[in-house]
């Protein structure tokens, strides 16, 4: 049943590693449990927008406990004065609440309106003193920063009257990329984005949640002091598996929690209640937007990938018939009361990423623009790194074909991983100790080997961890540091190679990733191109497999399932026997090291290993 994908994949990597994938000790996870809101217990699933009248929210409120809809909201009520009456209901419930910002259309303007006064901060702080998390939301700032600064039309919708009299400071020459003024180089580009940050955070009171969006400025939004690194996903967002490699490997690095919002929002579409209808500019309905096969699939994976919290955007009109009492479910509604219901019902555990990827501090990678903090055209090594991600890592050369081959612009969101859901993705910031609970590091890109970072990777390497890095780095490196590295640890020059799908040169070869995760990984994944994850929890292992192929949606057309296209997989653990159970179908094996599972078009299984 082994396809030539990825049966060719492991083949590689028992050959590589002079082994035969039999009975071995099962590997250390050596990372604390994914980090949850500040004063949970639990993981949370929140609604989007809420009712700004304190009645009608504390019934909503009501209702969502009632029918274990969610347990939190996102966004909430806005961050002003105004809002106290509603804070208070949500202090007497009790739930974490995420806060649009004052001025909300303005959110994002550098010196503009949208600040906390005196008195919002005195409102806000009826939740602060009932204990209740909230945060307040900097929304798709990098997009902003890149494109919508240089948009004329754009600034003045948000303007308003007051275009004429505040385009000069706020609207960005088009060629400077969002920048005033244009950066001479990545230092300075990162200090004007830098800044811009700063000034949001202290804007907002020191409580912002960073949510990007189309950028990969996750690891930055931690090192700059965000509450909690969030993320936007769906929309017409891709790069979704990187951003939650560059999002977790933030969050633990910096010791934060990390969210994501799942956006409904697909072309000139948005899922909300109702039939669809196609007859303005945006399409609008619960067939239009996203499929809720991706929006179930995101949701879950991005609880598996170790979030706290999970909003589907949108969901007040797209999860209740007519948004008021008696707040009747629509059909994604009941979908979501159900995910949820999985997820409270299941121990997830912890993310099983053996690889850190590590990057420049001064990288400033942006997948959505192509460019090095959106402005500088990549070097060869910045488009390794690039390749590595979005090309090796989070993608697989094979899909599995739907009959017809008709055009799927949903399946770029989640992709197949061919090593699985392999690492994390970390700054050169990053400290040895932190580097060191990974068994394997990889110098990915251009890096600056100041003696501060060269100390770390020393350092990295004597708590055990294997460094990988490109001969440019050695070159790159003074010789007394290199000698250092050399004597304190396992270190490996990786020799240059070209990856066959991109026809590039490669950060690394794709039968080393394939080693790397033979060695690293307890549990080996064979047949059909599947997305998968292992995490360790407290009765063993699980493996997340996800088949994104079988069903076929464009924004504006409702969703087509193939019912044949199945992705067949077998998964073997790589230190012996145990009993197994699939979580979704309740099946059981009894004391077996192999397991075949059959994933239908479009959804998610979970093979839970009992290896205490």
């Amino acid at each position: 049943m082994t396809s030539p994908w990825m049966g060719t994949c492991l083949a590689m990597a028992c050959a590589a590693a002079s082994m035969t994938c039999a009975a071995a000790p099962t590997p250390r996870n050596t990372m604390p449990e994914p980090r949850l809101l500040p004063g949970s217990t639990n993981f949370h699933f929140s609604l989007y927008a809420s009712p700004s009248d304190p009645a009608e929210l504390a019934s909503l409120l009501r209702a969502l406990e009632a029918k274990g809809l969610a347990n939190a909201l996102d966004p909430g009520p806005s961050a002003v004065a105004g809002s106290r009456a509603a804070f208070e209901v949500l202090a007497r419930r009790g739930w974490p609440v995420i806060l649009y910002p004052p001025d909300g259309g303005r959110m994002q303007l550098e010196g503009g309106t949208s600040v906390l006064n005196a008195e919002d901060e005195a409102a806000v702080r009826v939740l602060d003193g009932a204990g209740v998390f909230n945060a307040i939301q900097l929304g798709e700032w990098g997009y902003h920063y890149h494109r919508l600064r240089t948009d004329a039309g754009w600034m003045k919708a948000v303007l308003g009257a007051d275009f004429d009299a505040r385009k000069d400071r706020f609207l960005k020459p088009v060629a400077g990329a969002g920048y005033d003024p244009a950066p001479a180089n990545r230092r300075e580009a990162h200090d004007q984005l830098r800044q811009y940050f700063l000034w949001h955070r202290q804007a907002k009171g020191g409580r912002v949640i960073s949510v990007t969006g189309h950028s990969h400025y996750e690891c930055y939004a931690a090192e700059w002091g965000a509450t909690v690194v969030g993320l936007e996903v769906g929309e017409n967002i891709m790069f979704t598996q990187s951003k939650f490699a560059f999002a977790r490997g933030a969050a633990r690095q910096w010791n934060l929690p990390w969210t994501v919002q799942m956006s409904p929002w697909f072309g000139n579409a948005v899922t909300s209640r109702g039939p669809l209808d196609t007859s303005g500019a945006t399409a609008t309905g619960l067939e239009a937007g996203h499929s809720l096969s991706l929006c179930l699939r995101m949701w879950r994976h991005a609880w598996f990938a170790g979030a706290a919290m999970v909003t589907p955007e949108n969901s007040f009109n797209s999860f209740f018939e007519t948004g008021k009492e008696p707040w009747e479910l629509t059909s994604h509604g009941r979908a979501a009361t159900e995910a949820f219901a999985f997820m409270r019902a299941h121990d997830r555990g912890n993310p099983h990423t053996p690889l850190l990827v590590v990057l420049d501090h001064l990288a400033g990678y942006n997948g959505y623009t192509g460019l090095a903090w959106g402005v500088f055209p990549r070097t060869p090594a910045d488009q390794e790194a690039a390749d590595l991600l979005e090309a090796q890592l989070f993608d697989a050369p094979k899909r599995l074909p739907v009959p017809g081959n008709p055009a799927n612009p949903e399946a770029a969101y989640l992709r197949p991983t061919p090593q699985g859901e392999l690492c994390d993705v970390v700054l050169s910031t990053a400290t040895g100790a932190f580097m060191g609970r990974y068994p394997v590091v990889l110098l990915a890109g251009e890096i600056d080997f100041r003696p501060g970072f060269v100390d770390e990777l020393e350092t990295a390497l004597g708590h055990g961890s294997r460094l990988l890095l490109h001969p440019r780095h050695v070159k790159a490196m003074p010789t007394l540091a290199w000698e250092r590295l050399r004597k304190a640890g396992a270190i490996e020059v990786i020799g240059e190679s070209t990856n066959a799908v991109t026809g590039r040169a490669s950060a690394i070869p794709v039968e080393r990733l394939a080693r790397i995760a033979a060695e690293t990984l307890p549990v080996g994944v064979e047949g059909d191109p599947i997305q998968y994850q292992v995490n360790r929890n407290r009765a063993g292992w699980v493996v997340e497999l996800v088949n994104n192929d079988g069903v076929v949606k464009t924004g504006r057309t409702p969703a087509r399932t193939y019912p044949g296209v199945v992705a067949r997989v077998r998964l073997k653990a790589r230190w012996g026997v145990a009993r197994a159970r699939e979580w979704m179908s309740g099946r059981t094996w009894d004391a077996t090291d192999v397991v075949d599972v059959e994933v239908p078009p479009g959804e998610s299984r979970y093979v839970e290993w009992d290896a205490r």
